[in-house]
C-alpha cells in the first residue's frame, strides 16, 4: 500500500509542477500582453495631452479674436477708419501681450482696411505674408455668415499659422456683419519648444507640402484619410512614438507632428516579469521535491500504521486497544479520535439531554407567546412569555383550555379558526388587533405525528405594533417622495413644453426686428426688439426652473473634466465686463500660486460662478470693487466673490438660496432676477460634493463663497443647508466645523 501511495504522491507532484509551469508561461505572455496595451493607453494619453496644448492655442486665439471682433469700437472702426482707434488699440505692444503675429482687418466688400504683423517676442512690426494676403483675395479667409468663423492652420512660406477668423459685429453679437477680423499666430520653433516644456515630451513637427523622414511618410496616408486619428508604434527597444495630425482651414491635413517617450514600462515590466518567471518555476521545482520527501516521511508512513490498527481492531473486535501516534498533528488527532470511539456513545446520550434542556431555554428566551395544544385545545406546553401573559406557571397551564385562559389567546384560536387546522392540514396565519390597540402577528401550525396524524397545534404570538407604526410612516414617506418627484417631472415637461413656442417667438421676432419680411416704421421695430428680449429672460427662466427640476428629480449629471482654473476665472470675468463696465465696477481675480488646475464639470462651475458674479455686479455702487478669491484648503478648493455694494439684511437672509425667493418684493423690485441662480448654486456645487456659505452687512457688502473637491467628488444627496456667517465666523473655521454647524458640506 505504501508503495501504491507512494507513486500516486509523485504522480500528483510532477501533474501540479506541470501545471504550475504552464500557468507561469500563460501568465508571464498573458501580463507582457498587458504592458504593452498599458504603454499603448499611456502613450496615447501623452499623446493627447500635446493635442489639448494645441488645441488651447488654437481656442484661445478663437476667443481673442472673437472678443475683438464682437467689439462696438471695432465695428465703427471698419466704417470710419479712425486714427484714434490704431492709436489707442492698434498698437505692437498690444499684438505682442495678446501673442498674435498678424492681424488684419478686413470690410463686407473683402478690401483690407488695416493689416499690422509684429514680433511677439520683440514687438517690432515684421512683413505681412504675402500668402494670408493672396488667401483674403481668393476668399479663403472671409467669413460667409455672422455666425460662421474659420478657425484652423495655413501652411505659409515662412512658418505654419494658427488662423482664427470671425465676422465684425457689435458688442451684443448683432449685425449685420461689416466684414472679417483675422488673426494669426506662427506655429514655430519657440512654439514647438513651449508645447515641449508644458507635455514634458520630445516633438517633431513636419508639413504635409514638404519632404519628410521615412517614418512620416508611412503615416501620411492614413492621416489624409483620417486625420483625428493618433497612431502609436515602437520606434526602437528604448522609445515609442504617437503620431497625429492637424487639418488646415480648408479640412486638409497640414502637419504631421511626432511625440516620442521612453519605453520605461514596458522595459521594467518585461524585466520583472521574466525574474518571476525564473524565480516561480525554481520554487515549484524545490517545493515539489520537498513536499514530496515530507508526505513520504511523515505522511505516508504514518497512514499505514492507521489502516493496519483499524483492520486488526476489526479483525479482533477488540474496543479496549488503543492507537499510539507520536507528534501534535492531524493524523495524531486521528488516532485520539479513534481512540474515543467506545467513549462517544456516552457522550452521545448526554448530549441528547443537553440539547433538550437547550432547546427549553432557547424557547423560553423568545419573546413571542408559543403555547403547543392537542386536538381538544387544552395546553400540553407554553414557553416562558406565554405564562407571563397568561399570568399562570406551567403546572397550572397544562390541560386548561385555551379558550379558557385569560389574555388574547382565547380570542386568537377564535380568529383563527384553529379547530379546521385539524381537517385540512394547513397552517393558519394573520394580524389581529386587540382591545387594547395592540396589532398581533399570529400562527397555528399542525404538528403531525410519524404516520402524519395532527397530534396538536403549535400558536405562536409577535407583537407587531411598533412595526406596522414604522410601516405607515415609511408608506407616508413614500408617498411624500413620489409627489415630489412628480412635482420636478412635471416642471420639467412643462419647461420643455413652453421652451418649444418660445423658440419660436424669439425666431420670428428676430427675423422681424432684422427686416427678413419687410420694413417696419420705428415703434414696430422697438416692439418687436422688446418681445425678443422679453421672449429670451423668459427663456432664461425656463431653462433655470430645467435644470432645477432635473437637480430635484435626479437627472442632472455632471460631467467632469480638467480645466486650468486662472483661465476659466478670466474668461467669466470678461463675459460680465460690459456689464461691470456700464457701471465703471473694477473686478479683480486673486489665485493661489500653488492652485492651477481642478477637475469639474466646466460647464456647471462657470454657470456657479457666473451667477455669484453677475449678482455681485448687480447689487454693487457705481465706482464699486468685486474680488474673487480662490485658495487651497486640503484636497478642497475655496472661491469667493466679494463686492462692496447694498448688502443684505438679516431677517432677508434666510430667504436666500430657495427656488424663486428674492429679497426685495415683486412691487418693490430694483434689480431684475428670478430667483433660481442661487438655488442652481447651492445644487450644483451640492452635485460637486462641495457646501456654500454667505456673510453680509447691510451697507458694507456681501460675501458668497464654497468649496468643491480639486479632484473631482461622486454625487450627494444634497440635504444639507446654507448658513449664514455672523461677525466671528470665518470659511476656515465653517469648513473644520461644517458638520456641527449644518453647512453645505458633502
Amino acid at each position: 500500500m505504501a508503495i501504491d501511495i507512494s507513486k500516486k504522491v509523485l504522480i500528483i507532484t510532477l501533474l501540479i509542477f506541470t501545471i504550475l509551469t504552464a500557468s507561469f508561461t500563460f501568465t508571464h505572455n498573458m501580463q507582457l500582453s498587458n504592458f504593452l496595451e498599458l504603454e499603448q493607453a499611456d502613450t496615447l494619453e501623452n499623446v493627447e495631452r500635446v493635442q489639448n496644448a494645441v488645441a488651447t492655442e488654437q481656442g484661445y486665439l478663437d476667443y481673442i479674436v472673437q472678443d475683438w471682433a464682437c467689439w462696438d469700437d471695432t465695428y465703427q472702426f471698419i466704417e470710419d477708419k479712425n486714427q484714434e482707434y490704431i492709436n489707442v488699440d492698434l498698437q505692437n505692444q498690444t499684438l505682442s501681450g495678446i501673442n498674435v503675429n498678424v492681424m488684419i482687418f478686413v470690410n463686407s466688400t473683402g478690401e483690407v482696411v488695416y493689416v499690422k504683423s509684429v514680433d511677439t517676442q520683440t514687438a517690432e512690426e515684421i512683413p505681412v505674408p504675402e500668402g494670408l494676403l493672396a488667401m483674403i483675395e481668393d476668399g479663403s479667409l472671409l467669413t460667409k455668415e455672422e455666425d460662421d468663423p474659420i478657425s484652423g492652420f495655413v501652411l505659409l512660406d515662412e512658418d505654419p499659422m494658427f488662423i482664427a477668423c470671425h465676422p465684425i459685429l457689435t458688442t451684443k453679437y448683432e449685425g449685420p456683419s461689416r466684414g472679417t477680423l483675422i488673426f494669426g499666430r506662427y506655429f514655430d520653433d519657440d512654439l514647438l519648444d513651449s508645447f515641449k516644456k508644458v507635455t514634458r515630451s520630445s516633438l517633431l513637427m513636419y508639413r504635409a507640402d514638404e519632404k519628410m523622414p521615412t517614418d512620416f511618410q508611412t503615416k501620411i496616408k492614413n492621416f489624409s484619410e483620417n486625420s483625428d486619428k493618433i497612431m502609436v508604434e515602437p520606434i526602437n527597444e528604448e522609445q515609442i512614438a504617437g503620431y497625429f495630425g492637424l487639418k488646415d482651414i480648408k479640412g486638409h491635413l497640414a502637419l504631421l507632428i511626432r511625440a516620442d517617450f521612453p519605453r520605461e514600462l514596458y522595459l521594467h515590466g518585461e524585466k520583472t516579469l521574466n525574474y518571476m518567471y525564473f524565480f516561480l518555476l525554481l520554487t515549484g521545482l524545490m517545493t515539489g521535491i520537498g513536499v514530496k520527501f515530507v508526505l513520504d516521511k511523515l505522511f505516508i508512513s504514518r497512514l499505514v500504521e492507521i489502516d493496519d490498527f483499524v483492520t486488526k481492531v476489526r479483525s479482533e473486535k477488540d474496543l479496549s486497544k488503543r492507537l499510539s501516534l507520536e507528534d501534535d498533528d492531524e493524523l495524531y488527532r486521528l488516532s485520539k479520535e479513534i481512540n474515543g470511539m467506545l467513549n462517544e456513545i456516552y457522550l452521545a446520550e448526554q448530549e441528547l439531554k443537553a440539547q433538550a434542556r437547550e432547546k427549553k431555554v432557547l424557547l423560553d428566551s423568545l419573546n413571542e407567546l408559543t403555547v403547543f395544544m392537542d386536538p381538544e385545545l387544552r395546553i400540553i406546553w407554553a414557553n416562558k412569555a406565554a405564562l407571563e401573559h397568561m399570568k399562570m406557571d406551567l403546572e397550572e397551564a397544562i390541560g386548561v383550555c385555551i379558550k379558557a385562559v385569560p389574555g388574547i389567546s382565547g380570542s386568537l384560536v377564535e380568529y383563527l379558526h384553529v379547530e379546521q387546522i385539524f381537517t385540512t392540514g394547513e397552517k393558519k396565519s394573520g394580524e389581529f388587533v386587540a382591545k387594547d390597540g395592540k396589532v398581533w402577528f399570529a400562527q397555528a401550525i399542525p404538528v403531525p405525528d410519524e404516520q402524519g396524524k395532527i397530534i396538536g397545534i403549535l400558536q405562536t404570538c409577535r407583537d407587531i405594533t411598533e412595526r406596522k407604526e414604522a410601516e405607515r410612516l415609511l408608506h407616508e414617506k413614500q408617498i411624500a417622495e413620489v409627489a415630489n418627484r412628480t412635482k420636478s417631472e412635471f416642471l420639467a415637461n412643462m419647461s420643455h413644453e413652453l421652451r418649444t413656442p418660445l423658440n419660436s417667438i424669439i425666431g420670428f421676432s428676430d427675423l422681424l426686428h432684422e427686416k427678413v419680411y419687410g420694413e417696419l416704421n420705428e415703434k414696430q421695430t422697438k416692439a418687436v426688439g422688446n418681445i425678443s428680449r422679453s421672449g429670451k429672460h423668459l427663456l432664461s427662466l425656463i431653462n433655470d426652473i430645467l435644470d432645477l427640476s432635473k437637480v430635484e428629480a435626479g437627472k442632472l449629471e455632471l460631467n467632469y473634466k480638467e480645466f486650468e482654473l486662472i483661465s476659466k476665472l478670466k474668461t467669466i470675468k470678461n463675459l460680465l465686463s460690459p456689464i461691470a463696465d456700464r457701471k465703471n465696477i473694477e473686478v479683480k481675480i486673486a489665485v493661489d500660486k500653488d492652485l492651477t488646475t481642478i477637475c469639474a464639470d466646466d460647464a456647471r462651475f462657470v454657470q456657479i460662478l457666473y451667477n455669484l458674479l453677475d449678482n455681485a455686479i448687480k447689487f454693487s455702487h457705481e465706482n464699486g470693487l468685486v474680488k474673487i478669491e480662490a485658495k487651497k484648503k486640503g484636497d478642497l478648493v475655496e472661491i469667493k466673490v466679494t463686492d462692496n455694494g447694498i448688502g443684505i439684511k438679516a431677517e432677508d437672509q434666510y430667504k436666500l438660496f430657495k427656488p424663486f425667493s428674492q429679497v426685495d418684493s415683486f412691487s418693490s423690485k430694483k434689480f431684475q432676477g428670478t430667483g433660481l441662480g442661487l438655488s442652481l448654486v447651492k445644487q450644483i456645487v451640492n452635485l460637486h460634493g462641495g457646501y456654500v456659505w454667505f456673510s453680509s452687512k447691510i451697507g458694507e457688502g456681501s460675501t458668497f463663497a464654497f468649496t468643491i473637491p480639486i479632484k473631482g467628488n461622486d454625487r450627494n444627496d444634497g440635504n444639507n443647508e446654507v448658513k449664514p456667517l455672523n461677525d466671528t465666523e470665518t470659511a476656515e473655521n465653517l469648513e473644520s466645523e461644517g458638520k456641527n454647524k449644518n453647512i453645505n458640506q458633502f
